[in-house]
């Protein structure tokens, strides 16, 4: 078995254990959501995808500030998980206008600078990512959507560009994103019956 393969099995492992604990609303999703950027800028880097490269150097400073409004957050709930809410309509238009803009300024860069095989797709999918790590930092359901969108994106790159083991992890992504939300409109509905 060749390093790189070594380093997607172990990286796909640590991203399951990853949305298990984010499906479920842990706290401890944060931990571990500091460690697995590592191995996907080592992994994108290698494959060219370049705008998982940005999106994973993102996601170690989102995970660090979403690690404290959890925490923050869980401190003032009674059950220790947090409050799951749907995004407010003023904060999706602004979650959708932020999308737009960051699609349009990363598909450029990433084809005049870095030179990305599928810039349009890179940066739909990075953009994506960047708003589902503040939704999650906000505990909004909608998240789900995020994560469906862009593991069905980077599912295909990583395919494309010979990556299987990432390709393949990108796909249980996909289905386990379906079953979180699933899971967190539950919960949505749960506390707000709870708080009734």
């Amino acid at each position: 078995m060749e390093t790189m393969q070594i380093i997607e099995i172990v990286a796909a492992t640590i991203g399951i254990l990853y949305l298990w604990l984010e499906m479920r609303a842990s706290m401890w999703l944060w931990p571990v959501g500091t460690v697995l950027p590592f191995f996907y800028i080592y992994i994108s880097w290698q494959s060219q995808v370049y705008g998982n490269v940005l999106v994973n150097i993102y996601y170690v400073i989102a995970s660090v500030l979403g690690w404290i409004a959890w925490h923050r957050r869980r401190g003032k709930e009674e059950t220790g998980e947090p409050q799951i809410t749907r995004i407010p309509r003023r904060e999706l238009a602004i979650a959708l206008l932020a999308t737009a803009l960051l699609v349009s300024g990363l598909t450029l860069l990433y084809k005049s600078v870095m030179g990305s095989p599928f810039p349009l797709f890179d940066a739909v999918a990075t953009s994506v990512s960047f708003v589902g790590m503040w939704l999650l930092a906000k505990a909004y359901v909608e998240v789900w959507y995020c994560w469906f969108i862009s593991n069905v994106i980077y599912s295909v790159l990583y395919f494309v560009q010979g990556f299987d083991i990432t390709g393949a992890l990108f796909i249980v992504y996909t289905a386990i994103s379906v079953m979180g939300a699933v899971r967190w409109y539950r919960l949505e509905a749960k506390q707000h019956e709870a708080k009734a």
